[in-house]
């Protein structure tokens, strides 16, 4: 029996929704997802969208889960929550939910965490200091490194920064950072998908690469280095590469298994115009299991039946593939 905790984000946006959708509908899985939110809320959401839904407070009763009924970690928010209107002081709330659902996957009374999109902005105005979910899981497991890895059936890209201003990605271009950041996905590509000997392309930072030196000098100060370093320990790596050319098809033999990126908007582009919706947010790293949706709150659709639940779906399937595996 695969138990799943499911953090269904900011209520306020569309988490709820593809909650329902995905898992209230008496769809048939592999797998049981458990809720982390406020039952009421959810029963309230499900009348706005039209759906009928049979909500259980799962309270442990592992014997009884079943895909008729959408179970529900029941944790009570003392606020109105108007679908489409965030609101800061619900902060505690949200992050409430996501660390309890982490912390007793951690306890290993689930096999994974999947989380629904939250809203940085709310959550720093709400007085809680948040980077982003792959920051704060780093933390909750006491470690220092995790690298944050979106997937579909077509491309995985990693990530060597993360939540950065662009001014500040530089800095963090570091042989440390480089090279722990390859170790991890080597590792994980590895362990959970039963790779090998995983080929990872690196990009580089600057455009062509720095062309020699010419535009930037991190390729044949940091990357170049790292990378011979790395792959004399027998880790294969190739790179770095122009990233305005490395998404361009490659034969059997030089396709990678997974690009490494240098900062979040020279990779994720690419691979969300290939398969956005059907993405799975990765955090390699961790000493458990998490996924994530590839989108955010959508306030604007929130409560109106106009959500896809479709990347909700994938990354629960890839996180009970992985627990399985």
């Amino acid at each position: 029996m695969i138990k799943i905790a499911v953090s269904s984000g900011d209520p306020a946006g569309i988490g709820p929704d593809i909650c329902i959708k995905a898992f209230g509908q008496k769809r048939k899985y592999n797998f049981f997802p458990v809720i982390f939110g406020d039952r009421e809320i959810f029963e309230a959401r499900a009348q706005d969208l039209g759906i009928q839904i049979a909500t259980k407070a799962y309270k442990g009763q592992e014997k009884e889960l079943s895909n008729d009924e959408l179970w529900i970690v029941d944790q009570k928010c003392d606020l109105s929550v108007i679908p489409g209107k965030p609101n800061p002081e619900c902060a505690n709330f949200i992050i409430s939910n996501f660390r309890n659902a982490v912390d007793r996957t951690i306890s290993k009374e689930f096999d994974a965490v999947v989380t629904c999109p939250i809203n940085k902005e709310v959550i720093n105005k709400g007085g809680i200091e948040f980077t982003g979910h792959t920051e704060e899981l780093a933390r909750l497991a006491k470690i220092e490194k995790v690298v944050m890895m979106l997937t579909s059936d077509k491309l995985r890209v990693a990530l060597a920064t993360t939540h950065l201003p662009l001014r500040e990605v530089p800095q963090h271009i570091t042989p440390k950072n480089i090279e722990e950041t390859l170790l991890i996905i080597n590792k994980d590509l590895q362990e959970k998908y039963n790779l090998k000997s995983p080929l990872i392309k690196v990009l580089g930072l600057n455009p062509h690469a720095g062309d020699g030196g010419y535009i930037g000098s991190e390729e044949q100060e940091v990357l170049v280095p790292a990378i011979k370093k790395l792959t004399n320990m027998g880790l294969n790596i190739s790179g770095p590469y122009s990233a305005d050319t490395a998404f361009i098809k490659n034969d059997d033999k030089t396709k990678p298994d997974i690009i490494l990126a240098m900062y979040h908007d020279q990779g994720l582009p690419a691979l969300k115009t290939l398969g956005f919706r059907c993405i799975t947010n990765v955090t390699l790293g961790l000493p458990f299991i998490r996924t994530s949706v590839d989108h955010g709150t959508a306030y604007d659709i929130a409560g109106s039946a106009k959500a896809d639940e479709s990347s909700l779906i994938e990354a629960t399937k890839t996180a009970a593939a992985i627990a399985s595996s």
